[in-house]
């Protein structure tokens, strides 16, 4: 079989997908990635082809601006303007984000692409609306793959909305998705949530490297509590995690602090010393000896700890990181603490709390054994090619 493989270019957006496109791979079928050009070096390891097409994140903001919107992921936020930035993104712009501008950009190179490409099946994340349009002007089923707990109705009605008049204009009708790849555990679900049609649960994992590429190990930590600070690859701020770095550090906790993908140690004003400060690392490395985690609340992040039995303090500060911030806690395994309520000293309270009371620890293995019972991405390939296999 012929897979296709679509996401929003963003690391946030792919590195869920992965494990899926690997296990494809494993039973042999053909297996492509469709991505931009700058984007094709994230992939450079994998045993996957790489179809370019489409355009980058950075592309779709310049657009949005001409078309007169504004930008929403902007500067990193001072830690007083966090309330305003984590409120900055209108469901206006959210929408004409992933399906308006990206689309209207990506769409003719990206069938063109896949036309050649032929594949038999089309799978995206929740929210990429190039893949399905994709699928549609094939006619070949997509799958899709979530993001954790189902997103918000009105981001979805309205995306929906915006999104028909292309498959209009290209004389094509919408369809759902055949299959709806779940990676997020009941545990974790809205609690209004009912399975949706076509819904087929999908194990989360958490990023590992490809067979055979470099491995670099995590610097061991020496304090104690181990925790893992991780912002993310876009909403890493020094001026906003520094101080919460300090007080940590200063009471003696091990730390491990990831610099996103362009970042750098000399950006805090921090005792170095007491800071394992790491450039990009798979985020099963990165939790291999940690006792809690502090993040701003990353689908991949809340996951991948959750999957390992790790409670979490989460500190969100925009996109969909509210909503996975409230679902962990919901689910009796985190703390949050909002804006304008982010300080130091808030976090630290947090940290305490989180490692002091037994529960956060019990109820986040109760979510890491449910995530262990859902079918591996093996399992839901098998189960894909025999159903599309058969007559």
């Amino acid at each position: 079989m012929r897979i296709l493989f679509t996401c929003v270019p963003h690391p946030g957006h792919l590195l869920p997908v992965l494990p899926l496109a690997r296990a494809f791979r494993g039973r042999g079928d053909d297996v492509a990635v469709l991505v931009p050009a700058s984007f094709a070096p994230v992939l450079s390891d994998e045993d996957l082809e790489v179809l370019v097409a489409g355009v980058d994140m950075g592309m779709v903001v310049a657009e949005l601006a001409r078309r007169g919107g504004t930008d929403p992921v902007g500067a990193a936020p001072q830690a007083d303007e966090m309330e305003a930035f984590a409120r900055a993104v209108t469901l206006d712009i959210e929408v004409e984000v992933f399906a308006g501008a990206r689309v209207d950009l990506s769409i003719e190179d990206s069938v063109l692409a896949s036309r050649e490409w032929q594949p038999d099946l089309v799978v995206h994340d929740s929210y990429d609306y190039v893949g399905p349009l994709v699928a549609a002007a094939l006619d070949v089923p997509s799958a899709l793959v979530t993001l954790g707990p189902e997103m918000s109705p009105a981001f979805t009605q309205a995306a929906s909305a915006k999104v028909a008049a292309r498959y209009e204009a290209r004389g094509l009708a919408w369809r759902p998705a055949a299959w709806v790849l779940d990676i997020c555990p009941t545990a974790l679900q809205r609690d209004e949530w009912q399975a949706p049609g076509g819904w087929l649960p999908l194990r989360p994992e958490a990023y590992r490297a490809p067979d055979g590429a470099s491995r670099r190990e995590a610097q061991p930590l020496t304090g104690q509590p181990r925790i893992l600070v991780t912002f993310g690859t876009t909403f890493t701020s020094p001026q906003v995690v520094g101080p919460v770095l300090g007080d940590l550090s200063a009471k003696g906790a091990g730390l491990r602090m990831t610099l996103g993908l362009t970042g750098s140690a000399e950006d805090y004003e921090v005792e170095h010393g007491s800071v394992m400060f790491e450039g990009f690392l798979p985020l099963r490395q990165l939790l291999a000896d940690i006792d809690l985690v502090v993040t701003n609340a990353g689908a991949g992040t809340v996951l991948g700890a959750l999957a390992e039995g790790i409670p979490i303090v989460a500190l969100p500060q925009g996109a969909d990181q509210f909503l996975h911030a409230d679902r962990a806690v919901a689910a009796g395994a985190a703390i949050q603490v909002l804006p304008p309520a982010f300080t130091p000293d808030a976090v630290t309270a947090a940290v305490s709390t989180a490692l002091g009371q037994p529960s956060f620890r019990e109820n986040a293995l109760r979510v890491a054994k449910e995530i262990a019972a859902m079918p591996a991405p093996g399992e839901v390939a098998a189960t894909l090619a025999s159903t599309l296999n058969s007559p």
